[in-house]
């Protein structure tokens, strides 16, 4: 980094827009704007060039479908304003932040009011189970921005009032389908609900469905459902053999089911099932094994499993920052971040005087990048004057690696420390990077 000691000289305000950011989707017809400018008149309030933004419909080509009303007169290099009427219709636009004669780079957002379409189709309202297990199934919304989980909600009685649901699946839709298994379920009356959230954050509720369960008739003697596993402590990717034990002192095991998620379902396989776990942590695994008089059992155990050795990041996270020394502080025109594809940057504030939000984002290859191993992600929004007292962090993360941390600390009368260190998948705390 380069700085130097404040002089007198003439530059272009630099105008940027901070929200909504690139790509955001919105569910608010009427939306705000924010965003900073270097204009230096902003400390004189009468000699300020107000803020206006001029929003497109579609690309910056498409028609200007509305400006805003220009921003109060403030100091500082934050503005907002709003729009003053709600945009036409759901759908993509583009806005463009003017003051003076500068014009900020346009930032596209799509507006989004509509409800993600979530149905429950089985299990039939009022409907009767035999047994401790309900399957569900259903569809979702296939929209644009509609997240890839489905929550499905269980809960005790016949309605849904105050009480906290007993259980709720995370489910993946495919081909705009989901279906999950609440099991070891108790006698009794149930109602489940299914949402669906998007990234506008519209929540797509589906109507409840109320079903009973009834207990079956058991033999005395059950099948004895045992299972054991090798390695007996695995680690994430390596492949687990489980291997069952099970007896039945009365009829022979007829079919054996496992559940390599612990919610079910379960699915028929032999005694011996070989799998892996993708991910370090406790995993339970249950079998069902079923007699040849139709009586089932079910053995349920946690599986431990260790991390994978992390490895470096590939390319390694490069942190540049620049500016220029000021009177009271440091005045920052770059922060980027060159990341590896897939890792999450977060840049935040600390100090006396700091009271910016944090920010995050993942690297995301583009249409011009799509072949790159990593991308340069700006952080505009910290591209300004900051105080001395104040510390920058960035965070260069991604689960299984090792990554980068940079502190930037803000003096006064003297120029800015910058340390750099290493970031563990499993430790928020920086670690020295070894040679």
């Amino acid at each position: 980094m380069v700085l130097a000691a404040g002089g007198v000289g003439v530059a272009r305000a630099e105008l940027s827009i901070t929200s909504p950011t690139q790509g955001e989707f919105l569910n608010t017809p009427a939306p705000a704007f924010s965003g900073t400018t270097t204009d230096e008149y902003t400390l004189i309030p009468e000699h300020f060039d107000q803020v206006t933004v001029e929003i497109h419909e579609g690309t910056l080509e498409g028609a200007l479908v509305q400006t805003t009303p220009p921003t109060p007169p403030f100091q500082g290099p934050a503005w907002r304003v709003a729009a003053s009427e709600s945009l036409p219709h759901p759908g993509v636009y583009t806005a463009q932040a003017v003051q003076g004669g500068e014009r900020s780079a346009p930032v596209t957002f799509t507006l989004d009011t509509t409800l993600p379409a979530v149905v429950i189709t089985s299990p039939a309202n009022g409907s009767t189970t035999i047994g401790e297990q309900q399957p569900v199934t259903g569809t979702a919304g296939t929209e644009t921005g509609d997240h890839e989980e489905v929550r499905v909600a269980l809960y005790a009685g016949s309605t849904i009032g105050t009480q906290a649901p007993a259980v709720t699946l995370i489910l993946i839709p495919h081909g705009g389908s989901w279906s999950g298994v609440f099991a070891g379920l108790q006698p009794g009356t149930y109602t489940t609900v299914a949402t669906h959230e998007d990234s506008a954050g519209n929540v797509g509720t589906s109507a409840p469905v109320s079903f009973t369960i009834v207990a079956p008739a058991r033999s005395s003697i059950l099948p004895q459902s045992i299972f054991s596993w090798y390695p007996p402590a695995p680690i994430a990717g390596q492949a687990v053999l489980l291997i069952s034990g099970s007896t039945d002192a009365v009829s022979p095991i007829t079919t054996f089911a496992w559940d390599l998620g612990g919610n079910g379902p379960f699915k028929p396989a032999g005694p011996v099932l070989t799998t892996s776990f993708a991910t370090p942590g406790k995993h339970v695994v249950r079998l069902q094994v079923t007699d040849a008089r139709g009586v089932s059992s079910v053995a349920a155990e946690t599986i431990r499993v260790s991390p994978s050795p992390l490895k470096l990041m590939q390319p390694f996270p490069l942190v540049r920052i620049a500016g220029v020394e000021t009177s009271i502080g440091v005045r920052l025109s770059l922060l980027s971040v060159q990341s590896p594809l897939g890792a999450r940057v977060s840049v935040t504030c600390a100090g006396r005087g700091c009271r910016m939000k944090s920010q995050s984002r993942i690297a995301t290859a583009t249409g011009r990048n799509r072949h790159a191993k990593s991308v340069v992600l700006a952080f505009a929004r910290f591209q300004r004057s900051f105080r001395a007292g104040v510390t920058l962090e960035v965070r260069v993360s991604a689960p299984g690696a090792i990554g980068k941390f940079t502190s930037f600390a803000i003096h006064r009368h003297r120029l800015p420390t910058r340390s750099d260190a290493c970031l563990s998948a499993l430790d928020p705390s920086p670690i020295p990077c070894l040679a």
